[in-house]
C-alpha cells in the first residue's frame, strides 16, 4: 500500500481560459489538409501534417470540453445526452457529449467533443494479440509491415499518449484485489496461471503532478475519482486536447468545433476537394443552418467507424464513387457488461465528483479501469473466442440510473443462499456499495453494416442477432464465476439478458469500442480503403488522390481490446506512408510546444441576423438572403479599445441569380457605429466579405447601414434593420461590380436576433450577464447619441441598468415557433406559435404601443400564453404593424389598414398551417377594435369560430380625459406639426428637454389620477398621458412595473387620430370619420346598410370590461353587447365586468391568472373544437 495517494495533491492547473479551437469567423477558404474529427486518428494526422509544414484545419462536431467542464451529476450529464433511434428521430443537440445510436440490435455509445471518444473511454492502452493481425483480412501489405508499425509507429503513439499502470505506491484499490480474487477462481476453472491473467492494465492516465507535459500542457496527477468516462475534470487524464492536438495547434494547425461535416466531393476547379459543413452554435439556432463550403488539396477522414461511414455514404449520394463495401465489415469488438452485485466486500462501486472526492480522498473508488483478467492466452482457443475482463467504474454522474437499473430492475442470479447478511444489505441498500461492473472486451464476426437511415439522416448499424454469437455467452459465464468468487448476485448487461432484452425480445449488444464500416482491402472490390487509408475508386484498385480514412473505420475485424491504442498505430502508421507518398517532411524531432497565453481566451460577443432583399445584377433580379453570425473573440477590445469596433463575420448568401448554392462567408468583417468617412455627423456599420461559390467562383460583399438622424422623430430602426451592398468579382472592390442589394431584417427577424447574442469564453454566469449589459449598454448608448429618445419607437432599455435575467416560459420544454408573414401591403409582420395542445387555434392580438409581450411577460406567476398553453390551447401571438417589436411601428397607420390587412393575414396564416376552417381570437383594446373593423368588412367571414373583446371593439366611449382629449383634437394637433408619434420610453440619462418632459408628464399623470395612483416612475406619467391610467397600480407587481419600459413603446401619431375620431363619435370609423363600417349608426337595425354589415357579428362574442377602465368607459362593452344582441337575439353572447380591474391589468395583472383569465377559457372551452 502506498503512502499517499495522488488525492492529496494541491496542484490543480486553472484550465478555465485554455481553449485549443478557433472561432468559426476565422475559417479560411481553402487549406492544405482539412481533418475531419478529432479522435485518436483525427488528431494523430492533424499533428504530423502540422509538424509537415502544412496548413491545417480540423473540423470536429462537437464542442470543446476542458477540464471542469464535465457534468458529475445525473441531471447536468442528462442534458449533455444525445440519442439517434433508428427510423425515428434523434433527441438531445446534435453537439452534446454522449452519442447514443440506437439500432434494433446494437446499441452505440460515441464521445462528441473535442477529442472524440477519448473524452470519455476508460483510458486503456492494451496491445492486440499478435495473432489478430495474423488474419488476411488485413491487406499484405501491411501484415509484411508490422515490424515497423509496431516499433517506430508504436513508439511514436505512445511518447505521445504516455500510459502507465495504476502505481504501486498508490493506495490499493478495493477493485483491484476483487478482481485478483476472481482471477484466482477463474484460474482454477480454467486451469491457467492467475499470476499471468491477472495483470495491471496499461492507462493513459498521468499519476504525477506535471507543470508541463510534453505538449506543454499542465496535469495534475490523477486523484482517482473513478470519472473518467463521464469525463476527466482534473485534467490527469490524458486525452486527445492534452497531446495530439495541442501539438498540431503548436505547429499552426486551426481547430474549429460545432462544424459537422455533410459531405466530400471534388473540386470541380482543381485538384483537390470541397468539404461541406454546417454551424452548430446552440444560441445561432434561431436562422436555419446552411451548408457552407471549404476546399483543400488532401481530406483526411477521423470521424470514428460511425461519423467517417456517415460521411462517405453522404458523398457517395452526392456523387462521390466509392465501393460496394461502404458500411460493411462492422463490429461491436465483442463489447460486453455484466455485475457482481451485493458481493461480500465494499467496492467503491462508483466515481465520486471532485467536491466530495476532495473531502473524502480515502474514499477513492480509482481510474475507471485498473486491471484485467486476461483470456487470451488459453490453450485450444482461437483468436476468436478470447477476450479480456476488464473492472470498471461507472462515473458519478450515472449513479443514480445504475442504482435503479441493479437494485430494482434486474434480478439477476444469486451466487450464494442462505447469506441473511447478503439479503440484510439488499433490503437496506447498502448492496450497490459491495457492486463491482465487468467490461469485456472481444470479438465478433464482423458483419454487421453501418446504412443511412433516411429519418434520422445519420448511420444505424444493422447486425441482426449478433447478440446470439457464441463468444457473448462465453464472456457471459467467466463473468458469472467472477462473480461467484465474491459471493455476489451476478447480473449480464440488462440490453443482453435483462429486462430490455425481454421487452425487445432481442439480445442487444452495447458498444463503446465501434469499428469498421469503411475496412481495409486489397481493392476496392474487398475494401474500402488500401492499407494506407487511401479511398478507393469503386471496386478497383485505383484511389481518389488526397482522400484518407485513418481512425477506427479502416478496421476490418475486431480486435479483441480497447482499440486506442491501435488505431493509434495505424493512423501514425497511415501518416508515415502519406508523408512519403507525397514528399513530406514531418518533423518528429522538433520540441515546439504550445504557448499557453495564445490559448487564453477573453469574453468575446456573437449574434446572428438575417436580411433579406432583391439582388439586381444586370438586367436580372432576384431574392438575395444573408445569414451572418458576428463574433468578436475579445468584446472588451472591440467595445474599448478598437475605434472602429470591429468583429469577424461568417455565414452564407443566398442569391440563386449569382450561384445554385449558398455561397460561403470567408474573411469577413463588420465595424459598429464606426465614423462615416462619407457624410458628416454620421456613423455606419459595414461588412466586407469574401465569397465563395460551389462552383469555385469568389467575390467580394461590400455593405453598410448608414446611421444617421435625419428628422426630429426619427428612431433609427430603419437604419438599423436596413443594409446596401454591392458584390464585386474577386476578392476586392478593385473588380468589376456586378451586384447590388438594398436588404432588410424582417420584424419577426429582429427578435430572434436578439435572442441569439451571447458572450462566448466567459467564466460563469455573473461574467456573461457582465459582458452583455455592456454590449447592450454601448449599442443603445450610441443610438441614444444619435437619436435622442422622445420619440424613439426602439424597444426601450435602461442604459445604465444591467439587463435583468428573465424566467423561461413554463411550456413544458416546448419552444416557441415565429411564422413571418407578408402582407399584400407588403408590411412584414410575424406570428409566434405555442402549441399546447390540439384545442384551437386562438389568436391573440394585443393594443396600440405595444406589443405581444404584454401576453406573455415573465414578470408574474402565469401570463396569459402560459395558461392557455397549460389548457391544451394552440396559441397564436399577431404582431400587427403597431406593434413596438417591428419596424412598421414607425410608420404612419390607421385602423382600416390594419383591418384590411394585418388581421386577415394573421387569420389565413393560422389556417394554412393548422389545416382548421376558422379560429377563436381573443383581442385587447385596439387589437379589438382592428380586429372588429376587419370583420364588419367581411374580411373574415366564416372564419372566426368565437370572440372574446377586451376592453373596447367597435364600440369606443371614452372615458373623461380621453374624450377631453379627443374633443380637443390634440392628436389632430400633434399630427398637424409634425410630430408623428409619442413614446412611453424614457430612461435616467435624458436630456434637459427630456427631463422638462418628464416633469410635465408627471403633473399631467398626478393631476388626472387619484392619489393612491402616483407613482415615481416616468413610464409609468407617459402612459397615463399617452392614453389614460391604463392599471390599478395595486393589480400591478413590482417586478412589472418597474419594466414597463420593456412593455410599451411608440405610438403612431396619426393612428392616435384615428382613434380619436372614433372616440369622437364613440363607435368605429373609418379614417376619414365616416360610418363606413355601421352605415346609419344611429337608425340601426332600421337602415338596411346597417343590418348587412352587423350581420356579420352573428358569431359568439364575449366582452370583458374593467370596473376601473380609465381608458374606455364600460358602456363601450355593455352597448356593444346590447347592439349585437339586438340583431342576433339567438346567438351567444356574454358579458363581465371585472371588480377592481382598470384596462391591461386584465391582462398583465399579477392575480389575472385566478381573477380574469378563467373567464376567458370557460367561453373558448365551449368552441375550442372547430
Amino acid at each position: 500500500m502506498g503512502s499517499a495517494s495522488s488525492s492529496s495533491s494541491c496542484f490543480q492547473p486553472n484550465y478555465g481560459d485554455f481553449y485549443l479551437s478557433s472561432a468559426h469567423s476565422n475559417i479560411d477558404a481553402r487549406y492544405d489538409v482539412i481533418v475531419i474529427g478529432s479522435g485518436y486518428g483525427g488528431s494523430i494526422a492533424a499533428s504530423r501534417a502540422a509538424r509537415a509544414g502544412k496548413k491545417v484545419c480540423v473540423l470536429e462536431k462537437g464542442r470543446e470540453w476542458r477540464p471542469g467542464d464535465f457534468p458529475e451529476t445525473e441531471l447536468n450529464s442528462a442534458k449533455e445526452v444525445q440519442m439517434t433511434f433508428h427510423g425515428n428521430k434523434t433527441v438531445g443537440d446534435p453537439t452534446s457529449l454522449f452519442d447514443f445510436v440506437i439500432s434494433p440490435d446494437v446499441a452505440v455509445l460515441q464521445g462528441c467533443g473535442l477529442g472524440g471518444t477519448s473524452l470519455i473511454n476508460a483510458n486503456v492502452a492494451l496491445d492486440c494479440d499478435p495473432r489478430v493481425f495474423q488474419d488476411e483480412v488485413w491487406p499484405k501489405t501491411l501484415r509484411e509491415d508490422l515490424e515497423t508499425m509496431n516499433n517506430t509507429d508504436k513508439k511514436r503513439a505512445l511518447d505521445m499518449l504516455q500510459p502507465t499502470v495504476y502505481p504501486e505506491k498508490f493506495p490499493e484499490l478495493p477493485k483491484m484485489s476483487r478482481m485478483a480474487k476472481a482471477a484466482a477462481h477463474i484460474a482454477d476453472i480454467e486451469s491457467l496461471d492467475a499470476t499471468k491473467i491477472f495483470k495491471r492494465t496499461p492507462l493513459l492516465v498521468n499519476f504525477n503532478d506535471k507543470e508541463k507535459n510534453s505538449a506543454g500542457i499542465p496535469q495534475p496527477a490523477c486523484i482517482s475519482c473513478g470519472n473518467c468516462c463521464g469525463g476527466c475534470n482534473t485534467g490527469a487524464k490524458n486525452t486527445l486536447n492534452m497531446n495530439y492536438l495541442p501539438d498540431a495547434k503548436a505547429h499552426g494547425a486551426k481547430i474549429f468545433t460545432q462544424v459537422e461535416v455533410r459531405g466530400v466531393v471534388k473540386d470541380p476547379v482543381s485538384d483537390g476537394w470541397r468539404v461541406h459543413y454546417v454551424h452548430h452554435l446552440r444560441k445561432q439556432k434561431s436562422f436555419k443552418v446552411k451548408e457552407q463550403i471549404v476546399r483543400a488539396n488532401v481530406v483526411i477522414l477521423g470521424a470514428g467507424a460511425l461519423g467517417s461511414t456517415d460521411i462517405l455514404l453522404k458523398s457517395q449520394a452526392l456523387g462521390l464513387e466509392l465501393s460496394p463495401n461502404l458500411g460493411k465489415r462492422f463490429t461491436t469488438n465483442g463489447d460486453a457488461v455484466g455485475f457482481s452485485y451485493n458481493g461480500e466486500s465494499v467496492v467503491r462501486h462508483v466515481g465520486k465528483p471532485l467536491v466530495k472526492i476532495r473531502k473524502k480522498p480515502h474514499k477513492a473508488p480509482g481510474p475507471c479501469v485498473t486491471s484485467i483478467i486476461d483470456m487470451r492466452e488459453q490453450e485450444g482457443k482461437t483468436v476468436d473466442q478470447c477476450f479480456v475482463l476488464e473492472d470498471g467504474t461507472p462515473p458519478s454522474s450515472t449513479s443514480l440510473p445504475y442504482n435503479i437499473v441493479i437494485r430494482f430492475l434486474e434480478s439477476g442470479k444469486d451466487t450464494t443462499s442462505g447469506d441473511v447478511q447478503k439479503t440484510g444489505r439488499h433490503v437496506i441498500g447498502k448492496g450497490m456499495k459491495n457492486t463491482i461492473a465487468f467490461l469485456a472486451v472481444g470479438h465478433d464476426s464482423a458483419a454487421g453494416e453501418l446504412q443511412l437511415d433516411e429519418e434520422t439522416d445519420r448511420v444505424w448499424v444493422n447486425y441482426p442477432n449478433i447478440g446470439e454469437s457464441e463468444n457473448f455467452e462465453r464472456v457471459r459465464s467467466t463473468m458469472e464465476h467472477a462473480t461467484t468468487s465474491l459471493k455476489g448476485t451476478f447480473i449480464p448487461n440488462p440490453y443482453w439478458a435483462g429486462l430490455a432484452a425481454k421487452m425487445r425480445d432481442t439480445k442487444g449488444i452495447v458498444t463503446v469500442h465501434p469499428l469498421g464500416g469503411c475496412g481495409m482491402g486489397e481493392t476496392g472490390a474487398g475494401g474500402v480503403v488500401t492499407h494506407a487509408g487511401q479511398v478507393f475508386v469503386g471496386d478497383s484498385s485505383e484511389v481518389h488522390q488526397g482522400l484518407y480514412v485513418l481512425d477506427g473505420s479502416v478496421m476490418p475485424r475486431s480486435l479483441g481490446i480497447n482499440p486506442c491504442l491501435t488505431i493509434s498505430m495505424v493512423a501514425e502508421r497511415g501518416m508515415r506512408l502519406m508523408a512519403e507518398e507525397r514528399g513530406w517532411s514531418i518533423d518528429f524531432e522538433s520540441s515546439k510546444v504550445l504557448d499557453l497565453e495564445s490559448t487564453r481566451a477573453r469574453p468575446g460577443i456573437r449574434f446572428t441576423e438575417r436580411l433579406g432583399g432583391q439582388m439586381t445584377i444586370g438586367e436580372n433580379t432576384g431574392p438575395c438572403e444573408l445569414i451572418l453570425t458576428i463574433e468578436s473573440e475579445d468584446v472588451e477590445q472591440m467595445l474599448n479599445e478598437d475605434e472602429t469596433h470591429q468583429a469577424r463575420v461568417h455565414g452564407n448568401l443566398t442569391c440563386e441569380i449569382l450561384s445554385s448554392c449558398p455561397l460561403t462567408v470567408s474573411n469577413g468583417y463588420f465595424t459598429m457605429f464606426s465614423l462615416s468617412e462619407d457624410k458628416v455627423q454620421s456613423r455606419e456599420m459595414t461588412y466586407t466579405l469574401n465569397l465563395t461559390s460551389a462552383e469555385g467562383a469568389v467575390y467580394y460583399l461590400k455593405g453598410h447601414k448608414l446611421i444617421h438622424k435625419d428628422s426630429a422623430f426619427e428612431i433609427g430602426k430603419k437604419d438599423t434593420t436596413r443594409l446596401e451592398i454591392s458584390v464585386y468579382k474577386g476578392e476586392s472592390e478593385d473588380g468589376d461590380e456586378i451586384g447590388k442589394a438594398k436588404l432588410q431584417i424582417r420584424g419577426g427577424d429582429i427578435v430572434k436576433k436578439l435572442s441569439t447574442i451571447e458572450v462566448t469564453h466567459a467564466s460563469g454566469k455573473l461574467e456573461r450577464l457582465k459582458w452583455k449589459t455592456k454590449f447592450c449598454t454601448f449599442f443603445m448608448g450610441n443610438m441614444w447619441q444619435i437619436y435622442g429618445a422622445f420619440t424613439s419607437g426602439c424597444t426601450p432599455f435602461d442604459p445604465t441598468a444591467p439587463p435583468r435575467e428573465k424566467r423561461p416560459l413554463k411550456l413544458n420544454g416546448t419552444e416557441a415557433k415565429v411564422y413571418p408573414i407578408e402582407t399584400e401591403d407588403g408590411v412584414e409582420l410575424y406570428l409566434t406559435r405555442y402549441q399546447g395542445g390540439s384545442k384551437g387555434p386562438v389568436m391573440l392580438v394585443h393594443g396600440m404601443g405595444v406589443s405581444s409581450k404584454i401576453f406573455s411577460l415573465d414578470t408574474v406567476d402565469t401570463n396569459l400564453v402560459e395558461f392557455l398553453f397549460a389548457e391544451g390551447y394552440d396559441v397564436w401571438l399577431l404582431e400587427w404593424r403597431a406593434s413596438i417589436m417591428l419596424p412598421s411601428a414607425n410608420e404612419k397607420t390607421t385602423i382600416d389598414l390594419c383591418a384590411e390587412y394585418d388581421v386577415p393575414a394573421g387569420v389565413k396564416k393560422i389556417l394554412a398551417v393548422t389545416n382548421q376552417k376558422n379560429i377563436q381570437i381573443l383581442a385587447h383594446c385596439a387589437g379589438a377594435a382592428i380586429t372588429c373593423a376587419s370583420i364588419l368588412a367581411g374580411k373574415l367571414h366564416g372564419k372566426v369560430r368565437n370572440l372574446i373583446i377586451s376592453q373596447s371593439g367597435f364600440i369606443n366611449v371614452p372615458t373623461r380625459l380621453n374624450w377631453f382629449k379627443a374633443h380637443l383634437k390634440l392628436p389632430q394637433i400633434l399630427y398637424g406639426i409634425g410630430v408623428e408619434g409619442l413614446t412611453a420610453y424614457t430612461d435616467s440619462e435624458q436630456n434637459w428637454m427630456g427631463k422638462i418632459l418628464d416633469q410635465f408628464f408627471e403633473g399631467t399623470a398626478d393631476v388626472t389620477t387619484a392619489f393612491d395612483q402616483h407613482c415615481d416612475n416616468h413610464v409609468c406619467h407617459r402612459i397615463t398621458f399617452l392614453y389614460g391610467l391604463l392599471y390599478e397600480h395595486c393589480n400591478f407587481n413590482s417586478a412589472t412595473h418597474e419594466t414597463l419600459h420593456e412593455m410599451f413603446g411608440y405610438g403612431d401619431a396619426k393612428l392616435l387620430k384615428h382613434f380619436a375620431l372614433c372616440f369622437a363619435k364613440e363607435h368605429l370609423v373609418n379614417d376619414e370619420g365616416k360610418d363606413t363600417y355601421l352605415p346609419d349608426f344611429k337608425k340601426g337595425l332600421k337602415s338596411q346598410e346597417y343590418k348587412d354589415k352587423i350581420a356579420f357579428m352573428d358569431i359568439p362574442i364575449q366582452f370583458c370590461s374593467g370596473e376601473k377602465n380609465k381608458a374606455f368607459d364600460q358602456a363601450s362593452t355593455a352597448r356593444a353587447l346590447q347592439r349585437v344582441a339586438e340583431a342576433h337575439p339567438g346567438q351567444n353572447y356574454e358579458r363581465f365586468v371585472v371588480p377592481d380591474y382598470g384596462h391591461i391589468d386584465c391582462i398583465m395583472g399579477k392575480n389575472a391568472a385566478t381573477d380574469v383569465f378563467p373567464y376567458f377559457l370557460r367561453f373558448l372551452d365551449k368552441y375550442a373544437e372547430g
